[in-house]
């Protein structure tokens, strides 16, 4: 959620600072594990990179 301020207009009488949905960049979510938020780290194994939770040190990818 974003506030905007908005001049009053037909649709809107009085105007002022309205909540309103906005977008997020992809560079602000966070990958949850288990229903846990974590980081994500890259480990090779067998000779493949894979990755792996900071917080529980799991393989992600399966």
């Amino acid at each position: 959620m974003r506030t905007k301020h908005t001049k009053p207009s037909a649709a809107n009488q009085n105007g002022g600072i309205v909540n309103v949905e906005g977008p997020i960049d992809a560079s602000n979510v966070m990958l949850l594990v288990n229903g846990q938020p974590t980081r994500v780290g890259f480990k090779v194994e067998d000779g493949k990179k894979v990755r792996i939770a900071k917080k529980t040190g799991e393989v992600i990818d399966k």
